[in-house]
């Protein structure tokens, strides 16, 4: 049995509990699955690997679901949960994210980056605006499952950079962001889940960055539950117009960022 390396495992924990605590809280407010802060963590933080880009993207994804499970749990105590959209939106995300996650394995890194910073960049310029709900026509929101799931899976995020602004349209912020933390857990477990079984590349990735991953993996889920509760709480007592405004300077310097990222890797 392999040696485990302890400096390695508390690495890991050091950089799980900053990314947890700050997605965390990301989740809880905007209702992503925490991906955005993962992805460019695990990019930045993970030591030396053959594998790409795609390691850093099944990461986010594993830790996208330990952050869904903790919002979507806090979100569904203050009933912030429409099932109907959720039972709708599920079947399209769920195998595009599935698919999504496997093209990684052939995709550049700086593509990723740029495709990362242009998605912050459009959810800046979207919770900068009043939106109107319209409360009838549900179901056309499943026409954009696929593509919403392909592009969670592709770039290791949890959807609700897409999922929640989209189901803004037909309930309240509070609701829509409630739904899209459920829809984030369920739809990257599924796609995680149908790349172990169906991908045998995924399993020497996986023990090759195990001792690190284990160390931020419980990180994250240990400072999840106050951060994504506290956040959560949030939508009960501060204005929609106060929450769109925090969420567009967010979004905008996670833009900015990963921007400059995606040159620099292309330029390397």
């Amino acid at each position: 049995m392999p040696e485990i390396d302890l400096s390695l495992l508390i690495y890991g924990l050091a950089v799980g509990l900053g990314a947890g605590a700050i997605a965390g809280i990301l989740a809880g407010l905007a209702g992503v699955g925490g991906g955005l802060i993962y992805m460019p963590v695990f990019y930045a933080c993970m030591p030396g690997t053959t594998a790409g880009v795609a390691i850093h993207v099944f990461a986010s994804l594993v830790a996208v679901v330990i952050t869904g499970f903790f919002s979507a749990r806090s979100h569904w105590r203050l009933q912030h949960v429409d099932y109907h959209m959720l039972k709708i939106l599920l079947p399209g995300l769920i195998a595009g994210a599935g698919l999504g996650l496997w093209s990684t394995l052939h995709l550049p890194e700086a593509w990723v980056l740029l495709a990362l910073a242009t998605l912050d960049g459009w959810m800046a310029y979207d919770y900068g605006r009043n939106v109107l709900v319209k409360p009838a026509g549900k179901t056309s929101a499943a026409l954009f499952s696929g593509p919403i799931g392909f592009i969670s899976g592709t770039l290791g995020v949890g959807g609700g950079t897409m999922i929640a602004p989209l189901l803004r349209r037909f309930v309240a912020l509070r609701i829509a962001v409630g739904t899209s933390a459920a829809c984030g857990l369920l739809m990257a477990l599924g796609a995680i889940l149908a790349n172990i079984l169906f991908e045998p590349g995924w399993h020497y990735m996986l023990a090759e960055q195990s001792t690190f991953l284990a160390g931020a993996w419980f990180g994250i889920a240990v400072i999840l539950p106050k951060s994504t509760a506290w956040a959560a709480h949030l939508h009960t007592v501060v204005p929609d117009h106060t929450l769109r405004i925090s969420l567009k300077t967010t979004f905008m310097l996670l833009a900015s960022g990963l921007f400059v990222a995606a040159i620099l890797s292309a330029l390397s």
